[in-house]
């Protein structure tokens, strides 16, 4: 891997970690630019699941040591998420690369609008910590199948859903999200690693930016600073849909 390469993972990591900082999406980032590297489209899927679960659980443990972090209903939300990651992740390490392009692109593509999501319209008084609903396993196992395949976008979907659904306000939903992120995603990862479609030095180095772009980014939640970094997003998530549309 060059040096420019190097580079490139490290500062798309920083700014990823920035705008996961805000609701989610980094991930539009970071998919196109492992394949930009040179990583092919499934190889690139599993390697960005590294700098994910690291982030993930970075940012996890910052929710803890400010005391709000709800562990009680994680496991509830958890389960079924990993129940539908892990036949998301083995439909993901199957498909043949021709499929695979098709239907991440087509997934993207519906999964962009959500980029848009402006979570601080949900902030309202609400009671500390929130809950599950039996309806919410069948929910959250689609979640799962999604974030198993592909995972690009499912951070304001998550969001959404814990905040207007299960009630947590928007700190403890953010908080709980980066759980579920960093448990469906490393049961993803563990299954990729299995199948050897992990570049691990890439990941490594992408984990870098990442982690240090979520430090940053959460100093750096302002109104104004949210809509231009989503516009670069949705940018970075179109360019996806070519990349994987026009192959190369």
């Amino acid at each position: 891997m060059s040096a420019v390469e190097i580079a490139l993972l490290v500062a798309g990591g920083l700014i990823a970690g920035i705008v996961n900082a805000f609701a989610g999406g980094g991930s539009f980032l970071t998919f196109p630019l492992l394949m930009a590297v040179g990583l092919p489209p499934q190889v690139a899927n599993a390697t960005n699941r590294v700098a994910i679960v690291l982030q993930c659980t970075a940012g996890s443990a910052t929710y803890h040591r400010h005391g709000v972090f709800p562990w009680r209903p994680l496991p509830w939300f958890a389960i079924p998420m990993v129940i539908g990651a892990v036949p998301g992740a083995m439909l993901a390490s199957h498909l043949d690369e021709s499929s695979f392009r098709k239907v991440s692109a087509f997934l993207l593509v519906a999964m962009i609008s959500t980029i848009f999501i402006d979570s601080k319209k949900w902030t309202r008084e609400k009671p500390e910590g929130g809950r599950f609903h039996w309806w919410h396993a069948p929910v959250f196992v689609l979640v799962g199948v999604y974030g198993g395949f592909l995972q690009a976008g499912i951070g304001p979907i998550m969001l959404g859903l814990l905040v207007l659904t299960a009630g947590f306000d928007v700190v403890r939903g953010n908080a709980i999200r980066f759980g579920l992120a960093g448990i469906f995603n490393l049961a993803a990862l563990l299954l990729f690693a299995s199948q050897g479609q992990v570049n691990w030095l890439a990941g490594a180095i992408l984990a870098v930016g990442n982690t240090a772009g979520g430090v940053i980014g959460a100093h750096l939640v302002v109104r104004r600073g949210t809509r231009w970094v989503r516009y670069v997003v949705l940018a970075s998530g179109l360019a996806a849909v070519a990349k994987l549309l026009l192959g190369g």
